[in-house]
């Protein structure tokens, strides 16, 4: 145990004592601040004009409601745009050209053509300089909608100034019901909340698995293992290169969960700047219950994966054999990423308790889950036994590979020479 705690603490010191520590945990914060308030500094900017013409073909109620629900929108105070609306009567054809030459000369964003028999082929024209405009392509197609409603409509006998109150969109104020019986945080910050965790996760294995592979690598290409393993287990020398690094990486995680902390404080200025409702940040504040949860699938899927590195670096002869290798490493940690949505739509879907049962995707998948919605002690114990298992297994497979690899030199050993390895250690 003292050789472990020699070697933990020196790996330990060596990861935090570098710039790269401590440029990483500065900046990090900063580049998930970045992410989250300049988009929203962008939309909460000044209000752009957006110049638009129409050309109504129908001599109808629909060229002045679509008119008037585009009015209707600039008139919201959150809104991004405001909607300057060109009525044109008359056919496309006899102004086609004229209009085109406006849209290249920048006079008009785009304009929008009521066919006259729009009421029944429900087809309307944009043309415009920039297609790829969600938020304006959106806007243009509800008005549109409440355009050929107006005619429809007015054919029935309701008047057209009656449709805007009548198609008024609905707001819906969502929130989670919690086991207190509170309501907790809404869609938007659960899916950003879990979508933080699995990143978060996914990141320090990653990044500190690699620290640990490329540590056995140099010592390896260096000779210094032969020197250490003289006086010390290879198995300890392991242990206690994992137990350093994860010491450093815990280290880090707790700074910024402490920045997190006083980020999402009481006070209203990030609130007011992300454009939420004062107190919204509050609701991401994490019960201490499901903070040791996170927690323990954190070590343990740390663990597991430093141990895979570890036996990778001694396995490989140099740097690049290993980097080509390590993608496979990534892999089964990437695969629950790639279902974020499934696993916050349906938490407890088959997909979901699947992957976060799985030793290899469960660090990911399970505190997504966790993070999304309740999810049963059984299914939260098994995985966590399976997680435990699956340490004890690869760190057991890992330390025979990491027993002689450290030692070998020369080419990269095969498929073969890797189950020699395990039969003989």
């Amino acid at each position: 145990m003292r050789e472990i705690g020699i070697i933990m603490r020196r790996e330990f010191m060596e990861r935090i004592r570098t710039r790269a520590f401590l440029y990483g945990t500065a900046l990090f914060p900063l580049f998930m601040g970045a992410i989250i308030v300049l988009p929203q500094l962008g939309e909460n900017g000044d209000r752009s004009d957006r110049r638009i013409a129409i050309v109504d073909e129908t001599g109808t109620a629909a060229g002045p409601a679509l008119e008037r629900v585009l009015t209707t929108l600039s008139e919201e105070q959150e809104y991004p745009y405001n909607y300057i609306v060109e009525r044109i009567d008359g056919s496309y054809g006899e102004h086609r050209q004229d209009l085109m030459q406006r849209v290249l000369n920048g006079e008009l964003d785009g304009y929008v053509v009521l066919p006259a028999d729009v009421a029944t082929t429900d087809t309307v024209l944009y043309r415009a300089r920039n297609i790829t405009n969600r938020t304006l392509l959106r806007d243009v197609g509800q008005a549109a909608s409440a355009a050929v409603q107006a005619e429809r409509l007015g054919r029935s006998g309701i008047a057209p100034d009656e449709l805007v109150e009548l198609f008024q969109r609905v707001e819906v104020d969502e929130a989670e019901i919690t086991e207190g019986g509170e309501e907790g945080r809404g869609a938007a910050t659960t899916f950003w909340f879990a979508y933080m965790v699995a990143f978060l996760v996914y990141f320090m294995v990653a990044f500190y698995g690699v620290t640990v592979m490329r540590s056995v690598l140099e010592e390896k290409m260096n000779r210094i293992s032969e020197v250490m393993v003289s006086s010390v287990r290879s198995v300890d020398l392991m242990l206690g290169k994992i137990l350093g690094v994860s010491g450093a990486a815990m280290l880090q995680v707790g700074i910024w969960a402490v920045l997190g902390l006083i980020a999402t404080g009481g006070g209203a200025y990030l609130p007011r700047l992300l454009g939420l409702p004062t107190g919204a940040l509050a609701s991401l504040a994490v019960p201490p219950g499901q903070v040791a949860l996170l927690l323990s699938f954190f070590l343990l899927g740390f663990l597991m994966f430093a141990s895979i590195y570890a036996a990778l670096g001694a396995a490989m002869t140099t740097e690049q054999e290993a980097q080509s290798m390590q993608i496979l490493v990534l892999v089964p940690l990437f695969t629950p990423l790639l279902f974020i949505g499934a696993i916050t739509n349906e938490p407890g879907g088959t997909l979901s308790t699947a992957l976060s049962l799985i030793p290899l995707c469960a660090p990911i998948a399970m505190p997504m889950r966790l993070a999304t919605a309740p999810v049963p002690m059984s299914h939260i114990a098994l995985s966590l036994a399976f997680l435990a298992v699956g340490v004890l297994v690869v760190a057991w497979v890992g330390g025979r590979v990491y027993r002689i690899g450290i030692l070998s030199t020369g080419t990269r050993p095969s498929l073969r020479e890797l189950g020699k390895w395990l039969r003989e250690a």
